[in-house]
């Protein structure tokens, strides 16, 4: 079974070196002729949370070649607003019951495959690990966690997926197979939409947060319609369990800058409208009103136009 990491960013080069130790057809998928050139001579090197480095030979493509090979499950990587971009480019280089993994922080990437693929070919993934990508081919793992996978349509595993997933979980890789994520889904969705925004719009790294009194209110404000909106979808969230979610996020990941930072620092688009803006949409499908996840969602967008 050929396994690709469709993009080269923590994630990525973080999962790409864990499959390269499982399967050895893996190859890890660049978004740049660059990174692919540097990753060829230099191969991946791989921080630990011990301080511990190792480097990993690995095959890697660039995501333009037109000789791609035939791909049998792919971890997509790359962030939510290339997905509409790379799906029909998927659609060309799977096997015809390829399986699809989305590592998106976001709402609703499913729906950019499904006009070329089959729900039960589609899986989502959510993690609570922390990676920084140190350069283009070095990543150091900030945070240890777990991390699960579910369809993202409904519906069951597939035997392949199955293995997979048995064969990937180790005392090191923590990894799940999980048949509704969605509760882990909005979760981890609600943690988003309180530290990315107010991290990229403070400049402020996430352990930064919690020492500004003003932050205590936003969170309430931001995690409360969150709730509300989740409840409509039927999927009951706890205020108390996400107010320590989001204290703990900042805590033990207090030295990394979010990635809507990081892209607003980069002059590139944010994910608010999959993070902050999807639950205003949401809510407005509902009938339920999220005044504060909207005016985030315009004072990020705000932001990004100030910067380019």
């Amino acid at each position: 079974m050929r396994v690709a990491v469709w993009g080269a960013g923590s994630l990525g080069l973080l999962w790409a070196d864990r499959l390269a130790g499982r399967f050895s057809e893996t190859v890890l998928i660049t978004r740049t002729r660059t990174q692919r050139d540097e990753i060829k001579v230099r191969g991946i090197r791989v921080t630990g949370t011990d301080g511990a480095c190792h480097h990993r030979q690995i095959q890697v493509e660039w995501a333009g070649s037109e000789e791609l090979p035939r791909l049998d499950a792919v971890f997509i990587t790359v962030k939510q607003r290339i997905l509409p971009r790379i799906a029909p480019r998927l659609a060309e280089v799977c096997s015809p019951s390829a399986s699809l993994f989305l590592w998106q922080n976001g709402l609703g990437g499913e729906k950019f495959f499904l006009p070329y693929f089959f729900p039960g070919q589609i899986y989502r993934a959510v993690t609570t690990e922390g990676a920084l990508r140190k350069g283009p081919t070095h990543v150091c793992h900030t945070g240890g966690g777990e991390s699960w996978v579910g369809p993202a349509c409904g519906g069951d595993f597939s035997p392949v997926v199955e293995r997979l997933i048995q064969e990937l979980s180790s005392e090191s890789v923590r990894i799940f197979p999980v048949a509704d994520l969605r509760r882990r889904v909005w979760e981890k969705l609600a943690v988003n939409c309180v530290i990315n925004p107010l991290t990229a719009l403070w400049k402020v790294p996430n352990g930064a947060l919690p020492e500004r009194e003003e932050f205590f209110i936003r969170m309430e404000e931001i995690l409360e319609e969150v709730v509300r909106v989740a409840g409509a979808e039927g999927i009951p969230l706890s205020m108390a369990e996400l107010r320590k979610r989001v204290l703990s996020v900042c805590h033990h990941t207090a030295t990394n800058r979010s990635s809507m930072l990081q892209d607003l620092d980069r002059g590139v688009p944010t994910e608010v409208d999959f993070i902050n803006g999807a639950v205003a949409e949401t809510g407005r499908k509902r009938g339920i009103p999220t005044p504060h996840n909207e005016h985030l969602t315009r004072l990020v967008h705000q932001a990004e136009s100030e910067v380019v």
